[in-house]
């Protein structure tokens, strides 16, 4: 699945209250520096503290 698959698949598909839960999520993940997001904003990269969270 291409990142272009996943925006049009999935992130296009949200209406504006799961897109809010989603939002939140994503910015907790990040603030606890769990995963980082890329500049192309789809790209996702799990950090070291996350590897260790699994």
């Amino acid at each position: 699945m291409t990142k272009a698959d996943v925006v049009k698949a999935i992130l296009k598909k949200l209406d504006s209250k799961q897109d809010k839960f989603f939002t939140r999520a994503m910015d907790e993940l990040t603030n606890e520096s769990i995963i980082e997001v890329q500049t192309d904003g789809v790209t996702l990269v799990l950090t070291q503290k996350g590897a260790d969270l699994l």
